[in-house]
């Protein structure tokens, strides 16, 4: 018996046709964009997603994007990874590449690319909104550019065709902008909260609708799924769960996806942390970890606000005589950890004002990390 119906459907890379449980965050994109979906050029729309990793913030831009063509053919989603395009330029250029203006092999300043994307726009009539995923790369490397490029057009006393979405796993990303910057994105501002458990389990019902063969995968299976995937909050996590476990049942020639194979694919993506594992961290990421860790073990939380954990890792590199990194950078460390899954970030709601960034160890048992990190740091192995 074939295991898989439609095996792309469970890519990274996939936009379902729709996505549960965001239906009102999408009706709010296209409020924002009201004008470009029914195409009258009106003013430049400035969103923000915000939101953990795994809530859905690249799908839900995407597939927004893919609604904004189907409704209005002269309306353009070009979707851009600022972890690999940092600076105006780089993202400039590729929104020419991508809009098939040509480009001379002399290359062209900003400005003048910035000139000849609203020149296109203009001949053509087009309206385009740009998606800068990843957006706090682009923030850091290139600051100024932020700015420029929200305000792309306007000096023009024709239309408004250029919008921007940017998406951001950090809930204080507003706060590391300038005010210019920031004062453009405060009234649209959507948070994404994490999914709960019964969330979890339509979207994984969805998905194997979408990709199993009927009667495929078994309850039991899909229970688990629900079960690892709610403990993490990260729904791209269950989705790459129900991948696995079905290439797992694949080789093994069974008929059925059966819990088995769900805990081999769990073991396959984050299996048991190492001693190894922390030697390929940098020592300032040591630091960080240990600080959460510490952090974590002397306050009994289960999570620990980000502003928290930044002053006890300011401590932490005084004990270790080294020198603590700004916010921003310490943030990009944050970044690392998550994604290597040593720590997990949430975004959740301060005691004061406003979102904030919350940290904890998955699974990790603090007094464990706290012991082979501050050995590491000791020896200095793997420095």
């Amino acid at each position: 018996m074939r295991i898989f119906r439609s095996e792309e459907k469970l890519s990274p890379e996939y936009v379902p046709p729709r996505l549960p449980h965001r239906e009102r965050e999408l009706g709010l994109l296209e409020t924002f964009f009201s004008s470009y979906m029914a195409g009258r050029p009106a003013v430049s729309v400035r969103t923000l997603i915000v939101g953990s990793v795994g809530t859905g913030k690249t799908v839900l831009s995407k597939l927004f994007g893919r609604k904004l063509e189907e409704a209005n053919n002269m309306a353009r989603y070009i979707h851009i990874n600022c972890r690999i395009h940092t600076t105006l330029s780089s993202i400039l250029k590729k929104v020419v590449e991508t809009l098939g203006a040509p480009i001379p092999a002399r290359g062209l300043s900003p400005e003048e690319l910035g000139s000849r994307i609203i020149d296109l726009l203009e001949r053509k009539k087009m309206l385009l909104v740009v998606g800068l995923d990843e957006f706090d790369g682009f923030l850091r490397s290139d600051p100024k550019g932020v700015y420029t490029l929200l305000r792309l057009g306007e000096e023009s006393a024709k239309e408004s065709r250029i919008s921007v979405i940017a998406i951001s796993r950090n809930a204080e990303v507003l706060e590391e902008m300038d005010e210019g910057a920031r004062g453009m994105f405060q009234a649209g501002v959507i948070y994404l909260e994490e999914y709960d458990y019964n969330q979890f389990s339509d979207i994984v019902e969805f998905r194997c609708s979408e990709a199993f063969y009927p009667g495929v995968m078994s309850e039991e299976a899909k229970s688990l799924v629900v079960d690892m995937a709610s403990e993490r909050g990260d729904a791209r996590y269950a989705v790459e769960l129900l991948w696995r476990a079905g290439k797992y049942a694949e080789n093994e020639g069974a008929a059925r996806v059966v819990p088995e194979h769900v805990r081999k694919a769990a073991a396959s993506i984050y299996p048991s942390i190492r001693r190894e594992a922390l030697t390929y961290i940098s020592r300032h990421e040591r630091l960080l970890l240990l600080a959460a860790a510490r952090q974590l073990l002397t306050s009994g939380k289960s999570y620990i606000s980000s502003t928290e954990l930044y002053q006890a890792y300011k401590v932490v590199c005084e004990e270790f005589g080294s020198a603590a990194k700004a916010y921003t950078r310490f943030w990009e460390h944050m970044q690392r950890l998550e994604d290597l899954g040593l720590i997990r970030v949430k975004i959740g709601k301060g005691e004061t004002r406003g979102r904030k960034s919350f940290v904890t160890l998955p699974g990790i048992p603090a007094s464990i990390m706290v012991r082979e990190v501050s050995a590491l740091l000791e020896s200095g192995e793997g420095e």
